[in-house]
């Protein structure tokens, strides 16, 4: 999908380093272009960008960030999970670029956001960080730093919530300890969209099926260190795209978002979207950290929280055996 409708109704900006190529835009501070040794763009974009831009509408694609739970700011019957919208004072909110470097950007928006459970107003500010931290010849890493601090808490706890589109069709891997129980966000999920191993859990990405699959922090291997990735192919050209963190919640207590299948049921801390014609006409997938929950200092929330994007591109057999070996996977199964 071009980028060509976006300087009509925002700035650009590019981080450059060797064969790799990253366009952050300033409405959203999206993350909305990603090429590694002169690949196609990795990411998925709308392909009606100039509807969503004319419209000020948030699904433009990309790397963005939300606050949650979602239950509370993104539904406006919560108690039901019904009429899902999104707020367009969190997104795309009023960026601003305060820093522009070759291989660093830095971001900067006022939100004001309604908790619509509670009737609460929550105010303050989100500051975005993007550094492009690493450029080799099949594989690049941008680190992002994204920070939060609010006028007032309000009842309800909240955490930041990183999430990026990706095209279909392809695979979601997250690594997990033996036994794992993934959670069905959304309905349960059909059994083949979903493969449990004794390593990882495995989703199917295709765009024909609103289901979310959620993983527990007690499922990951190492207590606050969450990891999804996500294996797919344009033409000849694969690759895997990884958000990775050590800063995930560690337990139920700290992972806030319930699930709309069983809202009184266990929580995912690392989640994965796939999109349906029933949930509008685009077809995309995400893959989503939760953070460790903001926390309140005084009259504040404050949160700053660090993640890495790593992409890797190559033939089927390259990218497969790259991604076994920086997840410590045996197998990976692609659905």
């Amino acid at each position: 999908m071009s980028l060509t409708p976006l300087p009509k109704y925002t700035s650009l900006k590019e981080l450059s380093k060797n064969d790799t190529k990253a366009v952050i835009c300033e409405r959203g501070a999206r993350l909305i272009y990603l090429s590694v040794n002169n690949s196609p763009n990795l990411l998925w974009v709308n392909p009606q960008l100039d509807k969503i831009l004319e419209k000020n509408e948030w699904n433009t694609g990309g790397l963005r960030v939300w606050i949650s739970p979602e239950r509370n700011f993104f539904y406006r019957k919560p108690a039901t999970f019904q009429e899902w919208f999104c707020p367009n004072t969190l997104d795309p909110a009023n960026y601003k670029i305060l820093e522009a470097r070759e291989n660093k950007i830095v971001l900067q928006t006022d939100f004001e956001l309604k908790d619509i459970a509670t009737g609460e107003t929550l105010r303050g500010v989100i500051r975005r960080e993007f550094l492009l931290r690493e450029a080799a010849e099949n594989r690049a890493i941008i680190a992002v730093r994204e920070a939060l601090f609010t006028e007032k808490t309000i009842s309800t706890k909240v955490n930041l919530w990183a999430l990026l589109q990706v095209n279909p069709p392809g695979t979601v891997v997250v690594p997990v300890k033996e036994n794992a129980e993934p959670v069905h966000y959304f309905k349960p999920i059909p059994l083949n969209r979903i493969k449990v191993s004794n390593e990882a859990v495995f989703f199917k990405i295709d765009g024909n099926l609103v289901c979310k699959l959620g993983v527990k922090p007690e499922d990951l291997p190492t207590p606050g260190e969450a990891c999804i990735a996500y294996i797919s192919n344009i033409g000849n050209i694969w690759y895997y795209l990884m958000l990775k963190t050590s800063q995930a919640p560690e337990n139920q207590e700290e992972c806030l978002d319930p699930p709309k299948h069983d809202p009184e049921g266990p929580r995912g801390c690392v989640q994965s979207y796939n999109s349906g014609p029933e949930g509008g006409p685009e077809k995309f997938g995400e893959i989503e950290l939760q953070f460790e929950p903001a926390t309140k200092i005084g009259k504040h929330y404050i949160s700053t929280v660090k993640y890495t994007l790593e992409a890797a591109v190559g033939t089927r057999e390259e990218v497969l055996r790259s991604l076994k070996e920086t997840l410590n996977l045996k197998e990976i199964v692609l659905l």
